[in-house]
């Protein structure tokens, strides 16, 4: 069965020429009706614990459905890494094409580098009437040196020229830099003209000869071959070979289509010159169109940076104790990957699991999908389909697949589409959010383990181990009806102070006026005083904490003193104290509310199925239930109750036109315990039964 989907294995995609690249496969892709899925990583031959967390996203396209690889393996750096995906696309019997390589029995396309510096060489004969010119090429028993000096040597002798000028070098600086101080030395000739079959170097030997006081294009024409943005950066900028890596893009395509047996027409003929100055060609209107472009994509960079730079990303995202927390995070740090169209997150379901048995390699056969912008709640999705939106009837797309991982811990992927491959780059920007997606999940997890203990730890312990004061458990025991309470709160700018919580929970222990206390966190603690000691309290308590290094007033503090009558439940009683004495402590407008009830909303909308009341939530937010649902209503012009039932209806039909639960499961998965109160509610509002609604959107 054709999925009609692509998989390109190529690292670190970072400068121009590999967006070229990636351009060319995503343009061809599109004319057969395929998706372009690119899985990529940092480059590196290190094989330490980071890089092989990076290096697991290239076993990823092995455990999915998919039609095809392009494997750009001369981008890899790891050898054994190379070979290894190389004998699983053997294995695997996918059809595969990689540029510019010969690989065992796996297909290889290679661009008609002949035909370039023929062009390139006949613009210098023709068009600027140069005779002497030499070709500096590669090294003399490299296939690609010599197919490009074969071309230098076909032009020369079409036009009854001394094609004798072929120097053997190295595609890098060091043979260019050499030939520039020969020239200079006059222990060569002086040509009229070089042709340089790399850019690195065209670049160099302009650079050199610049600095023996020889002028470029006046002294000595010089031309280069790849098509490099660091052409233009010279002066002058140096007429070049342009389009190679869309052409070698769109070939491996055509020759991937040609072995799936697809008819295609994709015309692969995208190189040209780049005329610029280096050659003697006046195209100054055109050179400064290539600049300003390319100073257009560094200042975005620049921007981009400062964005990243003011963001505080990784604090935020390492400050999430739950998923439905992280993901209202990610939601509001979308906006740093401006240039992706769509970002999805999927951990393997086993992701929760602690060391020593957590994953570090491969991944689950069942995936969870807990972020993405048009998804509401996490969604179960078996690996095989990589994404669920993959599986719905769509224009060929391009979506990025990068590992989330930390340090040898393996937790999934992250998928990011792009609209345009030349909007994407592997830079620090993006592997510095992929790495903070990681380590915010290992904080969840590290929150979540330590909150069970502690929990755990409460059950068995009337005293907390961490203050010697009683725990919440332990206080509660202490309680008794008519008991007066208070609750206190210091500025929260003491928790800075060292040893600021110890300090004050031995002052604590050593009143005899205090039945038993507990430290509720923040800087905020309960006290259970003896009859007719709440007057005097406070100003001990001051006196006692300064003169231990803590110097603080009265009027610092604030507190809230309650007595339990025979009704209360005392431990309710104190969570609603806590969040009014936090409310008394920093008063808010009703504006000053927007963050906490924005953080609120998005927890809701992405986990939609959990028992969520307005009494929980109101307590989330310090107020009484009368006034959170008036405020509420204020921010949203929405009532609390009704705006729970539109994201529970959203993820009913996301699940019903994505997933085939039943009606019964979707009902629970969006928090309903009664099916046919969900179902009376669903279709009150859609005009339909859920069944109805499946059919319509599947067109059954």
């Amino acid at each position: 069965m054709t999925r009609k989907r692509i998989a390109v294995l190529m690292p670190a995609v970072y400068d121009e020429l590999d967006k070229e690249l990636l351009a060319g496969i995503q343009t061809a892709a599109a004319d057969i009706g395929f998706d372009t899925l690119v899985f990529t990583g940092v480059s590196s031959d290190n094989t330490d614990i980071y890089i092989q967390g990076e290096n697991n996203i290239y076993y990823l396209p092995f455990l999915a459905d998919t039609d095809g690889f392009i494997l750009v393996g001369n981008r890899f750096k790891d050898k054994s890494l190379k070979a290894d995906i190389v004998r699983r696309i053997e294995k695997s019997g996918i059809p595969c094409v990689v540029p510019e390589e010969h690989i065992g029995k796996i297909k290889g396309v290679f661009l008609d580098q002949f035909r370039s510096i023929y062009d390139i060489t006949e613009h210098l004969i023709t068009c600027h009437g140069h005779r002497d010119i030499l070709c500096l090429t590669g090294p003399r028993n490299n296939i690609e040196a010599q197919e490009r000096a074969d071309g230098f040597v076909s032009a020369m002798k079409d036009h009854g020229l001394d094609a004798g000028g072929v120097i053997y070098g190295d595609f890098w600086r060091n043979s260019a830099a050499e030939l520039a101080k020969e020239i200079a030395d006059d222990k060569r000739p002086r040509p009229e003209a070089v042709v340089c079959t790399s850019d690195i170097m065209a670049v160099t030997l302009c650079q050199q000869l610049d600095a023996y006081g020889i002028k470029v294009p006046e002294d000595i024409a010089v031309t280069g071959y790849d098509g490099s943005v660091y052409t233009l950066l010279t002066n002058p900028p140096i007429t070049t070979i342009c389009g190679g890596e869309k052409a070698l893009g769109m070939m491996a395509v055509k020759e991937l289509a040609k072995q799936l047996d697809i008819e295609c027409d994709i015309d692969c003929n995208t190189q040209y010159i780049r005329l610029c100055g280096s050659c003697g060609c006046h195209n100054e209107a055109k050179e400064r169109e290539y600049l300003l472009r390319y100073t257009q994509t560094m200042l975005h960079k620049q921007l981009d940076r400062k964005t990243f730079m003011y963001s505080n990303y990784i604090a935020k995202m390492s400050d999430c104790e739950s998923i439905p927390k992280f993901a209202s995070v990610l939601d509001s740090l979308r906006y740093m990957l401006p240039e992706c169209r769509a970002i999805n997150v999927c951990v393997c379901d086993d992701w929760r699991v602690e060391h020593p048995e957590y994953r570090k390699n491969g991944f689950s056969e069942n995936m969870q999908l807990i972020y993405s912008e048009d998804q509401p709640g996490q969604l179960d999705f078996p690996l095989h389909r990589l994404l669920p939106c993959l599986n719905l009837p769509h224009e060929p797309q391009l979506w990025v697949f990068s590992s989330i991982h930390y340090s040898d811990r393996i937790f999934g992927y992250m998928a990011t589409a792009y609209d345009k491959a030349e909007q994407f780059t592997a830079n620090e920007h993006y592997i510095g959010w992929c790495d903070a997606v990681g380590n915010g999940l290992d904080i969840v997890i590290k929150k979540n383990n330590t909150e069970y203990i502690w929990q755990k730890l409460e059950e068995k312990n009337m005293s907390d181990i961490y203050t010697g004061l009683k725990s919440r458990r332990g206080f509660l025991s202490k309680i008794r009806t008519d008991d007066s309470i208070m609750l206190f709160s210091f500025p929260k700018s003491y928790l800075n102070t060292p040893y600021f919580v110890p300090i004050v929970s031995a002052v604590l222990r050593s009143d005899q006026a205090i039945g038993a206390a507990v430290y509720l966190g923040e800087t905020i603690f309960a006290a259970l005083l003896e009859e007719n000691c709440t007057a005097g309290f406070m100003e001990r308590l001051c006196q006692a904490v300064s003169e231990l290094g803590i110097y603080t007033s009265e009027n610092e503090i604030c507190s809230i003193t309650d007595k339990i009558s025979a009704d209360t439940d005392a431990d309710v009683r104190i969570t609603e104290l806590y969040y009014q004495l936090i409310e008394k402590g920093a008063p808010r407008s009703s504006e000053a509310y927007s963050e906490i009830f924005s953080n609120l909303r998005k927890e809701m909308r992405y986990s939609p199925q959990n028992d969520w009341s307005i009494a929980d939530a109101s307590l989330r937010t310090g107020l009484s239930g009368s006034h959170f649902q008036r405020l509420y209503k204020k921010h949203f012009g929405i009532s609390f109750t009704e705006d729970l039932i539109s994201f529970r209806m959203e993820r009913a039909k996301y699940l019903l036109k994505n997933t085939s639960l039943t009606v019964q499961r979707i009902a629970e998965e969006c928090g309903y315990t009664n099916a046919a109160h969900f179902m009376r509610q669903f279709k009150e509002r859609e005009k339909m039964s859920a069944g109805q609604y499946r059919k319509a959107e599947n067109n059954e």
